[in-house]
């Protein structure tokens, strides 16, 4: 049996295939980052820019009544009921 001998070359040309790998995985995930980045933005035609601008598209609910805001603010706990403290159980 012969042994192998491991040369300076061979550490050389081990270490470099390393880096080149980590620098084409590095680059291509600045390219993957790009390509995400840049899928983002749309034209968004005329007649498709009043569905998305329908009320139920904002973060707000305009549906939402005053007392039904009341209630869940009570119930939440984050403020208090009409004239006395409140629990956050909603039963003031």
């Amino acid at each position: 049996m012969q042994s192998q001998r491991i040369t300076v070359e061979d550490l050389v040309m081990a270490s470099s295939q390393i880096v080149g790998g980590m620098v084409r995985t590095a680059l291509a995930l600045v390219a993957a980052a790009l390509l995400a980045a840049t899928t983002g933005c749309v034209h968004v035609a005329p007649y498709e820019r009043g569905t998305l601008a329908h009320p139920t598209m904002s973060a707000e609910d305009p549906y939402k009544t005053p007392l039904a805001a009341h209630v869940e603010d009570v119930s939440e706990g984050a403020i208090g009921g009409l004239s006395g403290g409140g629990g956050g159980c909603g039963c003031n």
